[in-house]
């Protein structure tokens, strides 16, 4: 196979599909967030803690789903710090992100330990991943087949969020309430918005969000805990949402398109190019979307 053919090959984009759930859920559910105008960079943290309590969660109770339950309130756990310290403390939203992501790490490293008395990672067949879903009607349509196949749920749920959160967002009276909040707080307080229940809400959202997608990380087929498993999808669910603007369909294909330079990373090690190099590219991915959102905000600001 040429290497532009396997650029744009099936196995790519089922890869790149598979690869983009946790950055989806993360991404789009930063959204609400970010259109209520809170400053939160903690991603890395939500996800990692989500991570191990889910793959405990698996390993106690032998269901997935409960192990999902489990990540899901340790991330709104997280979130209600979070909002503690600066919604109700006022304390600075930088200081209190960058102190959760180095905790998020320290507790999931402690907990390793105590709990599965190793230190790196932890395998275990106790720890049960999400069944796939087999969907017999695609299997004599080739391209559909290879691409939807064999997928977990919530990877479908991923997709599915990104338009729900759309249409929450940009056609309900809550989305208008969030979105108010985020241009002008004072006056959206003048107009009769709560506006700390909003950003409360947006907030748990948001956990809830990062639950599902640090789930995935242990519970997708890998049955294991890695230290640092999140491994900067964070950080790229940061860049989507700045660059995306918090919108959730700009938001959620720049998520997929993260995950497209990671599934690329995997192919191309086939054709002997260092392996330095080609994990290089989604981040290098990262910083150009960045520039390109730094000159959008300049040319904006100079007409203005």
């Amino acid at each position: 196979m040429s290497l532009f053919g396997a650029l744009f090959s099936v196995s790519v984009f089922a890869s790149a599909l598979r690869l983009s759930t946790p950055l989806i859920f993360g991404s789009i559910g930063g959204c609400y967030v970010h259109k209520t105008g809170i400053f939160f960079i903690a991603y890395e943290s939500l996800m990692l803690i989500s991570a191990f309590f889910s793959a405990w969660g698996s390993y106690l109770f032998g269901n997935p789903y409960l192990g999902m339950l489990c990540g899901i309130a340790s991330a709104m756990v997280a979130g209600t710090v979070f909002g503690v310290l600066v919604l109700v403390f006022k304390a600075d939203s930088l200081i209190v992100s960058i102190a959760l992501n180095f905790g998020a790490w320290a507790i999931t490293t402690l907990l390793l330990v105590t709990v599965f008395k190793t230190r790196g990672s932890y395998f275990d067949p106790k720890i049960i991943n999400y069944p796939t879903l087999h969907f017999n009607f695609l299997e004599k349509s080739g391209i559909l087949n290879d691409l939807l196949n064999d997928k977990v749920a919530i990877t479908f749920g991923a997709i599915l969020f990104i338009f729900i959160s759309y249409i929450v967002i940009y056609k309900t009276p809550f989305g208008l309430r969030l979105r108010s909040i985020g241009i002008n707080a004072d006056a959206a307080t003048s107009a009769g918005v709560n506006v700390n229940a909003h950003k409360w809400a947006s907030l748990m959202i948001m956990s809830v969000a990062f639950g599902i997608a640090g789930s995935y990380l242990p519970l997708s087929g890998v049955s294991m805990f890695a230290e640092s498993m999140s491994a900067g999808r964070g950080d790229m669910c940061i860049a989507a949402v700045l660059v995306g603007n918090g919108n959730p369909l700009l938001t959620g294909l720049l998520a997929f398109m993260f995950a497209y330079c990671s599934a690329i990373v995997l192919t191309l090690t086939t054709f002997n190019i260092p392996t330095q190099l080609l994990q290089c590219i989604p981040y290098v991915f990262v910083a150009v979307m960045f520039i390109i959102n730094g000159i959008k905000n300049y040319k904006r600001e100079a007409i203005i």
